[in-house]
């Protein structure tokens, strides 16, 4: 596929997803951007590549936390813009000194994170849920979020990344 091809199919998967399978996508290719520069780093392959892919993760992160709403989402909201300052702190600290570790601490984060989201999703549209992001086996473990007022987006999201 080229990549204009490539292009179309996303823009055409962001602009027909509702807003809660969009936040799934988010969460997605953050997963999967900070998987690749751990395994960049790991590898010791690309090491400006890493830098390049720990930017790419911090946008979505710092995106998601912009369409936070403490007035609907209450304690929910606030617990998470408090967790994603901690993660993009953390990264920016992990991308300085190379630390797959502190990568790994932020992956599990984010993949909780998104195993949460998605269970809501999937009760609240009985449609069953999406597909897990395909990453590294040892690294994914599922965690459980409280059914609580979540914050939902109002409309589509798209972000360049």
């Amino acid at each position: 596929m080229s990549d204009t091809s490539i292009s179309r199919y996303r823009e055409s998967q962001i602009t027909s997803a509702t807003p809660e399978e969009t936040v799934l996508m988010l969460y997605d290719g953050a997963i999967r951007f900070l998987s690749t520069a751990i395994k960049e780093v790991e590898e010791n392959s690309n090491i400006p590549g890493k830098s390049i892919l720990l930017e790419k993760t911090v946008k979505i992160i710092d995106y998601l936390q912009s369409c936070l709403d403490s007035e609907k989402g209450e304690i929910i909201a606030r617990n998470l813009n408090s967790l994603y300052d901690y993660m993009v702190i953390e990264l920016t600290k992990a991308n300085l000194r190379n630390d797959t570790a502190k990568m790994q601490e932020i992956l599990g984060l984010l993949i909780t994170i998104r195993d949460g989201w998605n269970g809501i999703c999937d009760k609240n549209s009985g449609n069953g849920k999406m597909q897990q992001p395909e990453i590294n086996a040892g690294l994914y473990s599922s965690g459980d979020i409280e059914e609580a007022e979540t914050p939902q987006p109002e409309s589509k999201i798209a972000i360049k990344v």
